[in-house]
């Protein structure tokens, strides 16, 4: 019996944890399509602040790449 209400309960998440990747899937395309139709958002107070500050470092240390992605390499080039 024990055995029984352990295999229900193992059946139960693994639906509920499919239902839950379904609902992210499908609320995920909902906004993907919302977001193609409406556009982007208006840039807030905090967005152009840091843009201006990122210009102002640009403009001070033009020798540092500000846009390069971070690699997972350490410091030393070692992978």
């Amino acid at each position: 019996m024990r055995s029984k209400i352990t295999v229900i309960r193992v059946l139960t998440r693994f639906l509920l944890w499919i239902i839950d990747r379904i609902e992210y899937a499908v609320t995920s395309m909902r906004l993907a399509i919302f977001d193609s139709i409406c556009g982007p958002e208006p840039a807030t107070w905090a967005d152009r602040q840091r843009k201006a500050e990122r210009e102002r470092l640009q403009r001070a240390l033009p020798a540092i790449d500000l846009d390069r992605k971070r690699s997972k390499c350490s410091a030393n080039g070692e992978k």
